[in-house]
């Protein structure tokens, strides 16, 4: 369903656009903002879902893409440069438990084209097109545009042995740092999330139909609490649950060899 939103300039209703906003997290906060009176767009890639949001709220604007085609999803950018809009949430990922299971060159292709590559077309994208509203004023008075990216507390560790996922969510965050110093000036604000586990459907999956296991696991409406506080408090890597944040800390300060030891049977596991 591909509906062109009018122009939040003229209706003075904010516009939130989340890439990767059919279940879990992104859902979740693309749904908060809709209880706050946004404009919501959500891009995904599966039609199920999409149908079911469609049904239950119907006012969310949503658009079926596979961000694996740069073709398609390019497309739908250039569709989306005629809307304009004041926050982007990043929140699209895949993930294979390489320590469970071989990593296949499709599974390799997918979690490097959707935690990296597609990532930064949408992120480079999203900065062109704030810019430009930012030029012409076409931003609500009330509201500070910022983009905002879903990583993964896997990716605040450095060590050897790192997932493919964490690495991906690593250079995710490095990238957003970037973005932030360079949209600085702009006034347009950067916030990459990094949380540890969240109770979601996908986490679950992963494990049986229960992750109550995994340490420190939060609901997800903690995450969107934590979330929806680091963008107010313009956090740069908004790390949590505390407990967490302290834990790869030390263990950022331990010697490479000592850290690679304690991690090598523990692979990075999604948020």
């Amino acid at each position: 369903m591909k509906i062109l939103v009018e122009d939040t300039a003229e209706n003075h209703t904010p516009h939130i656009i989340v890439v990767g906003g059919t279940s879990g997290l992104g859902l979740a906060l693309a749904l908060h903002h809709l209880q706050l009176g946004w404009q919501v767009s959500i891009i995904g890639s599966n039609e199920a879902k999409i149908a079911d949001i469609n049904n239950q709220h119907p006012t969310v604007v949503t658009y079926v893409c596979d961000l694996t085609d740069v073709i398609q999803t390019q497309s739908l950018l250039d569709e989306l440069s005629a809307t304009s809009f004041q926050r982007l949430i990043y929140s699209a990922g895949s993930y294979t438990n390489e320590r469970v299971q071989h990593l296949s060159q499709a599974d390799s292709d997918k979690m490097l084209a959707i935690n990296l590559q597609a990532f930064e077309q949408v992120f480079r994208w999203a900065s062109v097109q704030l810019k430009q509203q930012h030029q012409s004023l076409d931003f609500a008075k009330d509201c500070r545009p910022s983009l905002i990216c879903i990583a993964s507390i896997a990716g605040t560790m450095d060590y050897p042995y790192a997932s493919l996922y964490a690495k991906s969510k690593r250079a995710m965050i490095a990238a957003a740092s970037a973005y932030r110093a360079a949209l600085a000036p702009y006034n347009i604000q950067v916030t990459c999330i990094a949380s540890g586990y969240i109770d979601t459907q996908a986490l679950r999956d992963l494990n049986d139909g229960d992750a109550s296991h995994k340490p420190f696991i939060m609901s997800t409406q903690t995450a969107v609490d934590q979330v929806m506080q680091a963008i107010d408090d313009d956090i740069e890597l908004a790390i949590f649950p505390r407990s967490m944040r302290y834990i790869t800390r030390v263990l950022n300060h331990l010697p490479k060899p000592l850290l690679n030891l304690i991690l090598r049977g523990k692979l990075d596991k999604p948020s």
